[in-house]
């Protein structure tokens, strides 16, 4: 079924109106064919797309016009001004120039060499020349000063600071040269130490006025350099780092959270990016020469795949050149391509380059080609962003002249003078360059949305000359391995020839007399506008768009903000005829003329002639003034004197043609200045920018087949539909003759685009084809029609944008710049448009564009098509390549770039998604990163080459070569194998039912490597050799192309959920041979009456009434013999059989099987949606030949096999609950894989044997049995629970069964008193989400017709989807024998089943349970011995299945800034449309809304916020503004408070309704969310904690004891956490993503080992996934090995769901992939408990589309409708599977349900197994005593027997044979693996772990020989001692306290940076550390044992060795034995 569109309903004050629809200049449309009267239409082109649309006219054009202008606003309520961050900047003016040197700083030199390249004259020759070009005098200098030691040491280590000083005033200079010859390239002197403070101390001021805003910007003009100086060394000419210690200064005093470093010293600043590789404010980008490592310094480091470390990844650029000569058009490919659109996306709030100018012509070191004049460039385009605060500090440079000229243009830059028109043309890039940026694109588009413009392939595709461009990145070092003991530092400068030294200085010669800035004496800017250009107006009205008050407006702003005081005005005049016809012909010029001689009539009729014009008798006038006018600018400009101009004139004139009028246009005013200039001027070479909405076709007319104009157009295109409807409009138009490839178009296919999309057409397009084309003058037809509230355009664009882009465009034909008004409808907008253009020409500081400026993808293709087009023309294109998406490195790199939002505008959609732009601020969105992180992907995180981390779910794995691995293993770029085990050697993929058989799930295959791929592999070693590789448990049948984590699925992923929409709930049916005779059922061994009974009680319950009963019949031959032999059916009596008490007609036997079939088939067919049979005999025990007592035909199976063969099934699920073994099933299923049979027994009627756990089949069918054998003597309901949540359904949703079939035997009764027989109700539920809910009842043979009454009662009163019964609160926890059983079921099928292997229990597969020899258990022989429970003869039956709650008023909440807001109206309003579209609401209850009550609030809230919330409505917009900056990811509205409100209160009364009986379930459609509202404070879009406050209701209103809460919200729900960890009352479980804390709310409080506290313990449950992509397979895992467990032991009275569905495919914020149909299943899932009140409230989820299919299928779940089914083979990824370990670990404590290992459980608290419903008793928590365990390391063994146990659960290790050398004496033949039974809790090592908390933790100190032994079994290899780093060279010292908290008792030691950090049981600092850097190898300085965090294990191991050498010796003073 296709999507319909979801419109939402209108609301008020949303500033969102009826917008034109594909209206252009003149509203749209028209016909480019004939016109009314049948005449052609004046057009000279002829158009395809002619007459698509009618042609608007003027009434039309002024009707749009009227509805924008007239928008009603309720009175009093503030409109959102989007003017407001323009209209903030108005009065902000260019500041000074700051400029700090010191003439001192030239006493530090060389005492020893005077040709030293490092020499004061590089400071000196620069002060001079830029005191001849008279710029010192220009600026505000700043007196310098030294550095203090505080300041330093921020950056620098005493030891380091106490050398400097040492060589102040040192004489001796041979002991200086010996002193520098330690370091790399360093000389001192006596004054080094005062000079290099002068230089950190004057930087550091300078940076302090600059960030402070007292300057603009500013230059330190300082020696001696310092980007290579170290913490601790120096190195490469540098000894104090001024630029580091300045960024540190920075951040810390100035509060800034973003700075960008711009490092373009031809040498990387090594030092610099050491200091800040992990720290995500900074971002460093180093554009230097590499030479794959062989140019100094020689790092391996400096290549481009550093990145940076943990949260700093993606904030380290490093741009190696890996040639000499790099040139002008090198760089700016750099700033292009790469450092302009990530700073754009980073947006940075100040800026600091490290200018150092050894890249300039003539430099001996750096052998580079860039022209002095090209700094000024460079410094320019900086200067756009972060405020213009530039903060530039001299680095290198060693060619004086060329050094000086550098310097000299980039503070005249500074000062705002003009760049310099370039020597040298701009030719294409080099190829090594090409190849560099494209690796480094590689590298970085993991971290960076802006890299959308190179594609993807696979290395395993073949190339073709048909594939375009594809580039493999690679890596080679060349450089120095090893440091040498002695630098040299004499004749280290390099000498050049005396040829070359001519050369240069020829070059340099006339760089200096031809690339020089311009400081004109006329000034920056002139403007012009005359009055008289009003009177061409409209005469039918004002109205029209087209008015005279745009210009008026204008220039009043331009008046107002003081611009015109500070431009030059020129005196307007008209075009003459000679001049407009330079472009226009004599018969359109003389038609012009004579329209002021026509009367208003005339005029009248005339416009209708042509499109989109009106006519008035001044028109020409007024046109040839706009003309006229933009010349003299013209004229000014180019005769040099002023920088740039602006044209405020009317008529606009870019659409008019050569012979006609046009959309407004008269006379083509662009067009005539661009013929005049050249005309006039002799240029040759002008270009015009056209960012007008509309298509400048009367522009591209003009100039497509002329060279000496560049024409670029910037336009909606609309797929030819926008105006001028056309297709000269589309990129492909390039021009034609010798203008060919002189005309760009960048058409936009949709509206809503803004600043991300026009800032990227800038980058990627306009100014790298500008920069080539080399402009003599830039012109701009300057429409602002697509500025934000134009109605006519339909775009986003800000007036800070249109600044930026003017700025941009400024430093091109030497900043001869001229922009003429053309379109822009909206008054205040193209007036704050226009004045912030003309502040852009003035310099004025612009403001800053929104962070996270990523185009959309509509806009990303457009571009890629332009660029495609374009790059024959222009070789600057040279970048759009194709990139790998496999780890080519081995690094954890590829994947393709990261997706974009496809929605209005990436500028503000995007923003919803992940981007690596750390934002620390208080009111930072959760779809902005947390502060303490970039969000940046997290699939791919690297600390540095070589690492690794996993992968998202459902990706593949990379792995990194081992030399005991394959080649072809670690290049399986997407597929790794499946690895091999004993019970399936082939490594093949189980088949699953005939589907798998013939193929249709294939099982992935490894692939094979590329050659060049394997011989990249093969350079890269871990440290050590792997043990074992341990198994892969990601699924084999991954695709063969790994896909982004966070790029959103196809819509097919809402496919199967949109094509439910006739899913609807079907009758359940009931079939029953009543007629049976009941004295032949002793015959059958079964109770008289039983049927009867069965009825009676059925019918007294009131169960049949809404029942389809089917009619008997017998079963047919073919269906018998499909299953049982000729033998069978002739054994069978036929005819009629008589008794003496009743006449039977028909033979019984067939009777039961055909009915059996008869429903079965009635249930696939669609007829039913489930059924009973209520029949006998049963036949479970028959099989195919054999003939027991109770039967003769298998009914379960004949009907299975009929289902299979004659319906067309694939896959049948038979589950078997009754007591005995049904072996008949089992037999005829053995080897069938499409039948998977599980079977619940007590005890087994003919051989112990036949129900072993090891029965699972053969054949193909081997692992399609399953035998759970309870050999207990008492047992109770949660025993079966257990069974069903830890293995029966993990399986069942990972065979995904077609149809399931019960064999219901219902006497469990009878065999504990402990039963009740509500539990068939439960157990039938848990299998109604399954199979569409085609569920089948077959009943079973009993004897007792009570406890078979009831059982089926029970069970047909959940098929009829009525509430369950109250079931009683558990009295024992489930039995040892139980847990037992499913520990050996678990280890039995672990090889075959992927749910079983990867499972939250997976301890439990290498689990050895002690021997158990009780004996079977038989049935009981008195039957009645003990009362049976019954089922409560009156429950209630609500009146309603399910109520609902909607209420438009909730949508009055809106963001006022930004109407794209992820938290927007429209997430109500589409889902409840969607609902109506289902028919659910329709099928509901609607209850009315209400707002919240104080009371209501104040159970959750406190006074204060309350108040808070209550005052908003009278706050004005400012106000507004200023309260949400002081919160948490959190926008305001006046009407806020009064949506929460009803938001809350509508939940209460959704609660109300279902706690009183009115309604079963209840669904709240409500917002604002409410899960992060914390008791004081709103948060995370949340105000008032809905779902809290209906907790608290319930339980203060209700009386309920019990409610349980699940968040399954992507987003933690901190808020619900914080109100409810210490109520027991309250069991709050949440399933969010955690991403190690990364994740919003980014706090720790979201991870699994909080637990809640004081009573609340064991009440608060986190399931934090710590990746992103999780899935179906991860949360139904969750749902049915932690949920349910949990939720059935706790026994809740009301189950609230906070329901967000932000993890569902597709949305921009969860980057997840949970299906709607999945969100039915849970919904599903969670009705078997607290007899089915479930409520849903909405909370999160941004993607409409996603969220209203994923809501419908919670309320179908609801209503009882039949749910799609989900994927087959479903199982969870790794991450899912050590999330839900961790969390059972933790939680098996308080959770009987967990705790299948039965281990003794925690002091720390136990809830209570005997708890009872007590009337308003609250659940404790208690501790079990348990005394089989030892609870304390200092208990005394007083048992032997005890003692005997405990040691038979531990491993002994005899420590003089080594670690790992088992104990003969005790362990005796038992594998290493085997013996290794538990796992270390997630508790245990660095994280703290108590000795009682895990058996293997104890220490056996008691014993004679403790000694000698240890309880603890650490492995022998983990994945993570790769991270483990060299010991430093001054040892460890164990003695050294905490480094944070300085306590010196319990301390560890990170083996990856070498911290010291408190463990568990001080301040847990060493576990933050572990989780916060991703650091997982810690020592411990108390026994010197290793612990791995990721692998909550114990390690020892060879590559440790080193570092417990070295503990061991500070230690102890000796030395440790070597390795074994």
């Amino acid at each position: 079924m296709e999507d319909k569109k979801v419109l939402p309903p209108p609301r008020k004050n949303s500033g969102k109106s009826q917008k034109a629809q594909e209206q252009g200049a003149g509203g749209g449309g028209g016909s480019n064919g004939e016109n009314e009267g049948g005449e052609a239409a004046p057009t000279s082109k002829s158009r395809k797309l002619a007459g698509i649309r009618p042609r608007i006219s003027i009434e039309e054009l002024r009707n749009v016009f009227k509805r924008q202008a007239s928008v009603a606003q309720e009175e009093g309520d503030p409109i959102f001004d989007p003017m407001a961050k323009a209209q903030g900047s108005m009065k902000i003016v260019r500041g000074k120039t700051g400029v700090v040197y010191d003439e001192r700083m030239a006493q530090h030199r060389c005492l020893w060499d005077q040709n030293y390249p490092e020499c004061p004259e590089r400071l000196l020759h620069t002060l001079e020349r830029c005191k001849d070009l008279g710029l010192l005098n220009r600026c505000e200098t700043l007196v310098s000063r030294a550095a203090t030691e505080e300041e330093l040491l921020k950056v620098h280590s005493i030891a380091h600071l106490g050398l400097l000083w040492s060589t102040m005033g040192e004489t001796d200079t041979e002991k200086l040269e010996q002193l520098s010859s330690h370091f790399d390239s360093i000389y001192l002197h006596p004054s080094t130490y005062e000079n290099s403070l002068l230089a950190a101390g004057s930087t550091l001021d300078l940076v302090d006025a600059v960030a402070s805003g007292r300057l603009q910007n500013g230059f330190a003009l300082v020696r001696p350099p310092g980007h290579h100086a170290m913490e601790s060394e120096l190195c490469g000419y540098c000894y104090l780092n001024n630029v580091a210690l300045a960024v540190r200064h920075a951040l810390e005093k100035h509060s800034l959270s973003r700075i960008l470093i711009v490092d373009w010293d031809v040498h990387h600043g090594q030092a610099s990016q050491y200091a800040f590789y992990s720290d995500p404010r900074v971002l460093y980008f180093s554009i230097h020469r590499y030479q794959q490592g062989s140019f100094w310094p020689h790092l391996r480091e400096s290549n481009y795949n550093y990145v940076g470390e943990g949260t700093g990844q993606g904030f380290n650029f490093n741009v190696p050149l890996n040639k000499i000569g790099m040139r002008n058009e090198d760089y700016l490919a750099i700033f292009h391509q790469v450092l302009l659109p990530v700073a754009y996306e980073f947006n940075p709030e100040l800026i600091i380059v490290s200018a150092g100018y050894d890249a300039a012509v003539g430099c001996p070191e750096g052998e580079m080609d860039v022209s002095s004049g090209f700094y000024s460039h460079l410094t320019s385009s900086l200067m756009t962003l972060a405020q213009g605060r530039v903060a530039v500090v001299f680095e290198g440079g060693y060619c004086l002249d060329s050094l000086a000229e550098g310097a000299a243009m980039t503070l005249s830059t500074l000062l705002g003078d003009s760049c310099p028109i370039l020597l040298d043309p701009i030719k294409e890039p080099s190829s090594s360059l090409r190849e560099t940026l494209l690796n480094l694109i590689y590298v970085q588009r993991p971290y960076w949305k802006c890299f959308q413009y190179q594609g993807s392939f696979s290395v395993r595709e073949e190339s073709n000359e048909a594939v375009k461009a594809r580039h493999t990145p690679s890596l080679t070092f060349l450089g120095l391995n090893a440091r040498p003991l002695r630098f040299p530092t004499r004749e280290v400068h390099i000498v050049q020839s005396p040829e070359l030294l001519e050369r240069i200085k020829s070059k340099l010669l006339q760089l200096k007399l031809k690339e020089r800035t311009r400081a004109l004496p006329g000034g920056k800017l002139c403007l012009v506008y005359d009055e008289e250009m009003s009177r061409h107006r409209s005469l039918s009205g004002a109205e029209h768009p087209e008015r005279p008050e745009r210009t008026e407006q204008i220039w009043e702003y331009l008046k107002q903000y003081g611009i015109i005081e500070r431009a030059t005005v020129l005196k307007s005049r008209r075009a003459t005829r000679e001049e407009v016809e330079l472009v226009h012909t004599k018969d359109h010029v003389d038609f012009m003329f004579n329209i002021g001689s026509l009367s208003q009539k005339e005029l009248e009729s005339l416009q209708d002639k042509y499109k989109s014009i009106y006519f008035h008798s001044m028109s020409n006038d007024a046109a040839l003034l706009a003309s006229g006018s933009l010349l003299q600018v013209v004229d000014s400009v180019c005769n040099n004197k002023i920088s740039s101009g602006i044209g405020v004139v009317r008529p606009p004139g870019h659409h008019a043609e050569r012979d006609h009028p046009h959309g407004f246009c008269f006379y083509n005013n662009v067009a005539v200045a661009a013929r005049y200039a050249l005309k006039q001027y002799g240029y040759q070479r002008v270009m015009i920018l056209d960012w007008d909405v509309h298509h400048g076709n009367g522009i591209q007319h003009t100039f497509e087949s002329d060279p000496h104009v560049l024409y670029i157009s910037i336009h909606r295109y609309d797929q030819g539909l926008f105006f001028p409807s056309s297709e000269d409009a589309n990129y492909d138009r390039v021009g034609t003759g010798a203008g060919e490839g002189y005309n760009v178009n960048i058409p936009w296919n949709k509206s809503g685009l803004g600043d991300a999309e026009y800032i990227s057409a800038m980058l990627q397009v306009v100014l790298p084809i500008a920069y080539q084309y080399d402009p003599q003058l830039v012109l701009v037809s300057a429409g602002f029609d697509a500025a934000r509230g134009d109605p006519l355009g339909g775009c986003r664009v800000t007036p800070e944008c249109y600044g930026h882009m003017t700025r941009l465009l400024s430093s091109l034909a030497g900043g001869r710049i001229v922009l003429a008004l053309e379109g822009g409808y909206n008054l205040n907008t193209i007036s704050y448009c226009m004045t912030m253009c003309a502040k852009a020409l003035l310099g004025d500081p612009l403001p800053m564009l929104d962070a996270s400026l990523v185009p959309n993808k509509g806009a990303v293709q457009t571009i890629n098509d332009v660029i495609r087009t374009q790059s024959q023309y222009w070789s600057a294109l040279c970048f759009q390549v194709d990139l790998p998406v496999e780890d080519v490195l081995c690094q954890g790199f590829g994947g393709g770039p990261q997706a974009v939002e496809s929605g209005a505008s990436g500028s503000e959609a995007s923003s919803c998604t992940s981007s690596p732009v750390s934002t620390p601020s208080t009111n930072s969105p959760p779809y902005i990163s947390a502060p303490s992180s970039p969000g940046k992907s997290n699939a791919f995180r690297l600390t540095g080459p070589g690492r690794a981390a996993p992968m998202a779910c459902g990706e593949s794995e990379t792995r990194i070569c081992t030399s005991e691995m394959q080649v072809d293993s670690c290049t399986q770029f997407s597929v790794t194998a499946q690895p091999q085990d004993e019970a399936n050697p082939s490594g093949k993929k189980k088949k699953i039912g005939t589907k798998n058989k013939t193929g249709s799930s294939p099982a992935g295959k490894a692939l094979e490597a590329p050659p060049q791929i394997k011989e990249q592999c093969k350079k890269v070693r871990r440290r050590s050799e792997r043990q074992e590789v341990p198994p892969n448990p990601e699924r084999s049948n991954f695709p063969l192309t790994p896909t982004r984590p966070g790029r959103p699925r196809s819509d097919g992923a809402l496919r199967a959920a949109a094509a439910s929409v006739d899913m609807l709930k079907g009758p359940t049916a009931v079939i029953s041979n009543e007629d049976y005779c009941n004295v032949c059922c002793v015959e059958y061994m079964q109770g008289p009456g039983i049927i009867k009974a069965i009825i009676e009680r059925c019918k007294e319950l009131k169960l049949l009434e809404k029942c389809t009963r089917l009619k008997p019949r017998p079963a047919t031959e073919a269906e018998i013999l499909a299953v049982h032999g000729e033998e069978r059916l002739k054994a069978i009596p036929r005819g009629t059989r008589k008794c003496i008490y009743h006449p039977v007609d028909g033979d019984d036997i067939l009777t039961a099987a055909g009915s059996t079939v008869e429903l079965v088939q009635e249930i696939v067919s669609g007829k039913a949606q489930n059924g009973i049979a209520i029949i006998i005999p049963s036949g479970h025990l028959v099989s195919g030949s054999s003939t027991p007592p109770s039967g003769y035909l298998n009914n379960t199976a004949i009907a299975a096999r009929y289902a299979l063969d004659n319906l067309g099934l694939s896959r049948v699920l038979i589950v078997d609950w009754d007591g005995q073994h049904g072996i008949g099933t089992q037999h005829i299923f053995y080897s069938d894989p499409r039948v998977l049979v599980f079977s619940v027994l007590l005890h087994s009627s003919q051989d112990p044997e036949e129900g072993d756990k090891n029965k699972t089949g053969i054949l193909e069918g081997h692992g399609y049995n399953f035998n759970v054998k309870l050999n207990c003597h008492v047992f109770q309901n949660e025993d079966y629970y257990s069974v069903f949540h830890q293995v029966l359904l993990p399986v069942a949703y990972e065979f995904s069964p077609e149809l399931v079939i019960v064999s219901a035997g219902f006497e469990l009764a009878l065999h504990s008193e402990n039963i009740h027989p509500g539990i068939y109700s439960h157990l039938t539920a848990m299998l109604m989400p399954i199979a569409q809910g085609r569920l089948a009842v077959v009943l079973e043979a009993g004897k007792c017709k009570e406890a078979m009454a009831e059982g089926v009662a029970a069970t047909l009163r959940t098929l009829l989807d009525k509430p369950s019964e109250p079931m009683p609160m558990p009295l024992n926890d489930p039995s040892p024998e139980v847990k037992k059983a499913i520990t050996e079921v678990m280890t039995a099928q672990k090889t075959n089943w992927d749910s079983i292997r990867y499972h939250a229990q997976t301890s439990l597969i290498s689990y050895k349970p002690k021997v158990d020899s009780s004996p079977v258990i038989k049935p009981l022989k008195h039957p009645y011995s003990h009362h049976l429970q019954k089922l409560g003869e009156s429950i209630p039956s609500p009146k309603y299945t399910v109520c609902l709650v909607y209420d438009d008023s909730m949508m009055e909440h809106f963001n006022y800034k930004d109407e794209t807001h992820p938290e927007r109206p429209e997430r109500i309003s589409c889902i409840y449309q969607r609902l109506q579209e289902f028919g659910v609401v329709g099928r509901c209850h609607r209850i009315k809304a209400r707002k919240a009550t104080v009371s209501d609030l104040e159970s959750v809230h406190s006074s204060k916020h309350i108040k808070f919330m209550s005052s908003l409505m009278t706050k004005k917009p400012q106000e507004l503004l200023s309260a949400e900056n002081k919160l948490e990811s959190i926008y305001l509205h006046r009407r806020t408070n009064n949506a929460a409100l009803m938001a809350a209160g509508s939940l209460v009364a959704v609660v109300d309704s279902v706690m009183s009986g009115e309604s079963q379930r209840g669904m709240a459609v409500v917002r604002p969310p409410g899960h992060h509202a914390e008791r004081d404070n709103a948060c995370g879009f949340c105000f008032y904690n809905n779902v809290a406050i209906a907790a608290k209701h319930a339980i203060n209103t209700h009386g309920l004891q019990r409610v349980l809460i699940l968040d399954w919200d992507v987003h933690h729900g901190n808020g619900i956490q914080q109100m409810f960890e210490s109520d027991p009352q309250v069991l709050y479980i949440s399933v969010h993503r955690y991403d190690n804390g990364k994740f919003f709310p980014a706090s720790s409080e979201g991870n699994y080992n909080r637990v809640g506290t004081k009573e609340g313990k064991g009440y608060n449950v986190n399931i934090p996934w710590n990746k992103r992509g999780m899935g179906d397979g991860d949360y139904v895992a969750t749902m049915v090995e932690v949920v349910l467990p949990i939720a059935y032991e706790f026994k809740p009275q009301l189950v609230l769901v906070a329901a967000g569905f932000d993890a569902s495919v597709g949305d921009p914020l969860g980057g997840c992939s949970v299906t709607p149909e999945c969100y039915g299943h849970m919904t599903k899932l969670l009705m078997c408990v607290a007899e089915g009140r479930v409520i849903l409230a909405l909370e999160g989820g941004y993607n409409l589309a996603s969220i209203s299919y994923c809501m419908t299928m919670c309320a179908k779940a609801l209503l009882g409708d039949p749910l799609v089914p989900l994927a087959q083979n479903l199982t969870p990824c790794i991450s899912a599977i050590e999330t839900l370990t961790n969390v059972v670990s933790v939680h098996k404590k308080f959770w009987s349900a967990l705790n299948l290992k039965n281990e003794a459980l925690s002091p720390l608290g136990h809830i209570s197994s005997s708890r009872r419903d007590t009337g308003g008793a609250s659940p404790k928590l208690k501790c079990k005593t348990d005394n089989s365990v030892s609870q304390s390391p200092n208990k005394k063994f007083d048992d032997l027997d005890e003692l005997t146990e405990t040691l038979d659960r531990v491993k002994l290790v005899d420590t003089d044979k080594g670690v790992g050398a088992s104990s003969d004496k005790v362990q005796g033949e038992e594998s290493h693996n085997e013996e290794m039974e538990e796992d270390v809790v997630a508790e245990g090592g660095a994280c703290g772990g108590s000795a009682g908390d895990n058996v293997n933790t104890f220490l056996l100190s008691e014993l004679a020989a403790a000694e000698e032994m240890f309880a603890v079994i650490p492995a022998t290899w983990c994945p993570h001692l790769e991270e483990v780093k060299p010991v430093p060279r001054n040892g460890l010292k164990t003695s050294s306290p905490c480094e944070e908290c300085q306590d010196p008792t319990e301390n560890w030691i990170c083996l990856t940076c070498y911290k010291v950090l408190c463990g568990r049981f001080v301040n847990e600092h060493m576990m933050m550390h572990g989780l916060m850097e991703e650091h997982k190898m810690v020592l411990s300085f108390s026994d010197l044992s290793v612990w791995c965090y990721a692998c909550d294990v114990y390690v020892h191991h060879q590559i440790l060795h080193e570092a417990k050498r070295a503990a061991h010796l500070d230690k102890f003073g000796e030395d440790i034995p070597e390795f074994s």
